[in-house]
């Protein structure tokens, strides 16, 4: 058989692979310079069952057509020939000289060891280990990072085509050796999204007569094993790929959360919470909770798996600054008597910084003087205050985040960025709520990534017309709690980074947003008993972050309603 010559022109030289609907040989054109190396496929299915052969025919047939349509990208092997030979069929396509990333992942066989000149420990440390799952090699997170860009600027361009590939794993991603990219082969399990004729046909009875599995098991997602693929199907693929090249471990080795169904490789692989991060999305259980787009992977990469720490501390830093800075305005914006609050802030700085040093004698020391000169100063304020003018604060009895939203998107545009937002937000705990605003359009999504600890109690609020807040755990599971709601309180149970996730309307005009957002710790965030009505003319102002109910569409109050009745608050000089 390899001294064969098809067609005249292809000489067989040796047998490469086989599956169930045919083999794979290294041929060499004869007809060109050179006789350069080809790869030729024979449809030779391994039943004899006329169904199965029509299907096995299909799918031969559907491979040449693909590769004929996407052979003209650098990175897929190109379609050469295609023909038919004493009732068989024969598909020629490019040879690719490299290796296959799982030659490369493989691990070497271990050497042979003269056990007799061994000490009895290693021999019983190998006797334990003889059944231990195989462990392949771990590729670092840089190297994973560039075999994810490369297979995605592919995965791109298949699916813009109207393509699923259905069957990538670490065996159809071959190293090109002349420029070290990878190419993906093997397009003999593709689905066009508008094929129809993908369903198997079943008898009267209605059992399947035939059964072809598309796809490796533990590479192939939950709906694709259904016959339901879509293009988060090869996203899926991927990103078990990379999971594979992190832990060293196959997919089908993996353990899998029994309540959930995710995959459970964390603490298997070394490997930034941010890569992690991506990975998990990547390989979601249901295809809704994934990545819909090879462009949102290459978003997601971009900003969460690229960044050093360097760069995440600087855009941190810059984000709390421009919140700072905004938070400032609008409340000198906001408020009438700031010089009045500057100085209550300044008394209440100094009475905490004052306490503080009274119980450590050697702060006492060093900052003594100072504290004593700003009580000083506040003592002849604070009486000047009461007489000059009451009630001496004005608190709104509406959160001040909730407030004129419109106006204040108008009136500053350079805060509000149009793009989608993927930020880290520095957010300290038992620290007033911060206050983020921001505008989106279309179906945009807008993720804020906070860090919690235990015990904690996180807080978020969002006010935007058709705007919805939903909280991702440490794992970038969806918490029920906190699913599409406009107010959500979650209590963290674990250490980690979450992502308070806000989605747009898809098609909707641009829409200004405010997210109010709290952090405190266990013993403070537990739930406060409403005090018994106080004096006339005193009442006592609320803390932290509250829940308010949603305001209604219009962000501006029309000038016919009645503003809410103040509350007064008076501090007497004892």
């Amino acid at each position: 058989m390899p001294a064969k010559v098809l067609d005249g022109r292809y000489k067989l030289i040796k047998q490469i692979g086989a599956g169930g609907f045919g083999h794979t040989f290294i041929a060499r054109d004869m007809r060109r310079p050179g006789a350069p190396p080809c790869v030729v496929k024979q449809l030779k299915p391994a039943s004899d069952d006329p169904n199965f052969i029509r299907e096995a025919r299909r799918l031969f047939n559907t491979e040449a057509e693909t590769l004929e349509k996407l052979g003209k990208h650098d990175q897929i092997p190109q379609l050469l020939a295609y023909f038919e030979e004493d009732k068989q069929f024969f598909l020629v396509q490019e040879f690719i000289e490299g290796r296959s990333l799982h030659d490369e992942l493989k691990a070497p066989l271990p050497e042979t060891s003269n056990l007799d000149s061994e000490p009895q420990d290693r021999i019983l440390e190998e006797l334990q280990n003889i059944d231990a799952i195989p462990r392949d090699k771990q590729l670092p997170e840089v190297e994973v990072i560039k075999i994810l860009k490369d297979v995605l600027e592919v995965l791109e361009f298949v699916h813009f085509e109207g393509v699923i590939h259905r069957d990538i794993k670490p065996d159809n991603l071959i190293r090109r050796k002349k420029d070290q990219k990878i190419v993906l082969i093997d397009f003999g399990a593709v689905r066009a999204m508008q094929d129809t004729n993908t369903q198997l046909t079943a008898n009267e009875k209605g059992e399947s007569r035939f059964t072809v599995t598309i796809g490796t098991p533990g590479y192939m997602p939950s709906e694709q094993c259904a016959g339901r693929p879509t293009y988060s199907s090869d996203i899926y693929a991927l990103g078990m790929v990379a999971i594979k090249a992190l832990t060293g471990y196959s997919p089908t080795d993996l353990p899998t959360d029994p309540a959930t169904g995710e995959t459970v490789w964390r603490d298997k692989a070394k490997v930034s919470n941010g890569l992690a991060m991506v990975l998990t999305r990547m390989v979601r259980y249901h295809y809704t909770q994934r990545y819909q787009s090879v462009r949102e992977v290459n978003q997601g990469i971009a900003t969460f798996a690229t960044m050093t720490e360097v760069e995440r501390q600087a855009t941190t830093s810059k984000i709390v600054r421009s919140t700072i800075l905004t938070e400032s305005g609008r409340l000198a914006a906001s408020s009438k008597p700031t010089a009045i609050q500057s100085d209550i802030s300044s008394t209440r700085r100094s009475v905490s910084s004052s306490s503080s040093a009274s119980s450590n004698s050697g702060v006492l020391f060093l900052f003594g003087g100072l504290l004593a000169v700003v009580a000083v100063i506040a003592a002849f304020a604070l009486p000047a205050m009461m007489r000059s003018k009451q009630p001496t604060v004005i608190v709104s009895n509406q959160p001040i985040s909730l407030s004129k939203p419109t106006t204040e998107a108008t009136s500053n545009p350079t805060t509000l960025p149009s793009e989608p937002v993927n930020q880290t937000v520095n957010l300290e705990a038992n620290k007033e709520a911060l206050t983020i605003p921001s505008k989106m359009s279309g179906n945009a999504v807008h993720n804020y990534t906070i860090q919690a600890k235990s015990g904690q109690l996180l807080s978020a609020a969002i006010t935007g017309n058709g705007l919805a807040i939903t909280v991702l755990n440490a794992q970038g599971i969806a918490l029920p709690e906190a699913t599409n709601v406009a107010i959500a309180d979650v209590q963290i149970a674990l250490d980690g980074a979450y992502i308070v996730q806000i989605r747009g309307i898809a098609g909707a005009a641009e829409v200004p947003y405010q997210l109010k957002l709290g952090l405190k710790d266990a013993a403070i965030a537990q739930p406060t008993v409403t005090p018994s009505p106080a004096p006339s003319g005193t009442a006592t102002p609320t803390t932290g972050l509250t829940s308010p109910t949603p305001p209604t569409p219009s962000p501006v109050a029309t000038p016919t309603q009645p503003a809410p009745p103040p509350i007064e608050i008076k501090v007497r000089n004892k």
